[in-house]
């Protein structure tokens, strides 16, 4: 399963995909709907198991986006399950996103193309940083396994 899963609104899939494939160069799994699921395959149960199974959810934040129904019911989960949820808005200030949403950090993509890369570049660094710290914790807990598990 992904590491990070794509909320966007349907106008946003271009941007979805730009972003998907950055993190990808940059080591992570991707899960972005329409971009990921097979033919035939049911959309909510997919959507739900890959959004569940990542441990960070990025919303592209846009205004049409907060305005979706299908996007607000992602992001519902994503609280639900505990997610790190990181709003991306370039359309809007933080401050107007949703009430609900404002508890999360946001990050700008501001207005020029420098500022974006330096914005989803952060991004990148810190899912690396959160997997490699879970990747430390797992590896420790595997050697007091076979330390003591053996006694």
């Amino acid at each position: 399963m992904a590491d990070v899963f794509i909320s966007h609104a349907t106008s946003e899939l271009g941007f979805a995909q730009f972003l998907k494939r950055h993190l990808e160069t940059e080591g992570h799994s991707v899960y972005v709907a329409a971009l990921d699921m097979k033919p035939g395959e049911k959309w909510m149960p997919a959507i739900m198991e890959n959004l569940k199974s990542s441990q960070w959810v990025l919303c592209l934040a846009s205004r049409s986006a907060c305005a979706s129904p299908w996007v607000m019911q992602e992001m519902g989960a994503a609280i639900g399950s505990n997610k790190k949820l990181v709003p991306i808005v370039w359309d809007q200030r933080p401050s107007e996103l949703p009430a609900w949403m404002r508890q999360y950090q946001a990050v700008e993509l501001g207005h020029d193309e420098a500022t974006a890369k330096a914005a989803i570049a952060r991004i990148a660094e810190q899912i690396k940083a959160d997997k490699q710290r879970g990747l430390l914790i797992l590896a420790l807990l595997a050697a007091g396994l076979l330390i003591f598990g053996g006694k």
